[in-house]
């Protein structure tokens, strides 16, 4: 039985609880600001969505003109939320079919964390279909272009600290694709012909210092000193004994996870000393590519003094999406 959206729900699966605070956001935005609720799902839809009354006069209607008409439009909006892009068309006709003909605006929305940059050309059948058949505007959206959209309207800064958090729960759970943006520096010293010469980073998987955050770019760093970067294909582990792996994630979805584990064996049977290592414990192999030379440099005084340090929106900040382009920003610069 359905349940009216609240701060404080009774929901324990993940998807039911990530619905819920998206449905919580956009509740708080409709009651602060019905005109900036608007604003968001007209940018969402791509489409003039009025839904505020309209305030006229001298209105001519069918069999009289009123001094004064107040008419407000009507509307429904479903959300499909998923935690994972696994939207299946019987599920999308059954919402298609929930709507009532005498609506204003029907609109269906699949939110996910999409790896895709264009969701709505994997859609693109099901969208003319349900506009065509049933009159129902269909929007694929990314939870990164929905909380994108509620941080340009107009709102108070009390909901915008409660998006702050919004973002800060999805990030934490990686629904948004910061990993699409994100540098990860790693202080290998002992290793760095690894990485240099062999396009490969290893270390246990034992958690702690060794958790790694999903990142596209990676950064083998020595003597105060990033000289490449990397993209990441992949993270494979490889288990104890290196005759069973799985992968972690992939950045790269068209390399078959078969591939990418065997790619992984691979590199590792080329060190002696790895193959020696991977009897003892599971291994992370961080397969490396695009090694472009950049001389990032460590300016402040002292070494790097933990074992790795992110720099989450650096690709973004500098509108790069691939290594070349983001080693041309950073040819020369320093950090701290």
């Amino acid at each position: 039985m359905g349940q009216e959206i609240s701060l404080f729900n009774d929901y324990r699966t993940k998807e039911n609880i990530l619905s819920n605070h998206c449905g919580v956001v956009l509740k708080l935005l409709y009651e602060e600001n019905p005109r900036s609720f608007e604003e968001a799902i007209s940018n969402l839809t791509s489409q003039d969505f009025m839904i505020s009354p309209s305030f006229k006069q001298q209105i001519k209607k069918k069999d009289s003109t009123p001094d004064i008409v107040i008419e407000q439009k009507s509307f429904t909006i479903f959300f499909e939320t998923k935690t994972f892009d696994w939207f299946y068309k019987n599920q999308i006709d059954r919402h298609l079919k929930g709507f009532k003909n005498d609506t204003t605006y029907n609109v269906l929305f699949l939110l996910c964390n999409f790896e895709i940059d264009n969701p709505e050309e994997k859609f693109q059948s099901q969208i003319s279909e349900a506009y065509d058949r049933y009159g129902i505007t269909l929007c694929p959206i990314s939870f990164e272009t929905l909380i994108g959209v509620l941080e340009t309207v107009e709102t108070t800064e009390n909901f915008k600290a409660f998006l702050d958090e919004f973002r800060s729960f999805l990030e934490r759970n990686n629904y948004l694709p910061t990993w699409k943006y994100m540098l990860d520096i790693v202080n290998c010293a002992s290793t760095i012909h690894e990485v240099h010469n062999h396009d490969v980073y290893m270390c246990p998987d034992t958690g702690g210092k060794y958790k790694h955050r999903r990142a596209l770019f990676f950064g083998g760093y020595k003597s105060k000193n990033v000289k490449f970067i990397h993209e990441i294909k992949a993270l494979v582990v490889i288990e104890q004994g290196g005759r069973t792996g799985r992968v972690v994630w992939k950045n790269f979805n068209d390399a078959p996870s078969e591939d990418l584990i065997q790619e992984a064996k691979n590199r590792l049977n080329q060190f002696d000393y790895r193959k020696s290592e991977i009897q003892e414990r599971d291994l992370q192999v961080f397969l490396l590519q695009n090694p472009v030379e950049v001389n990032f440099r460590k300016s402040s005084d002292g070494g790097l003094y933990s074992s790795k340090k992110y720099f989450r929106f650096i690709a973004k900040e500098h509108g790069a999406k691939n290594s070349m382009e983001l080693a041309e920003k950073l040819a020369g610069e320093t950090w701290k």
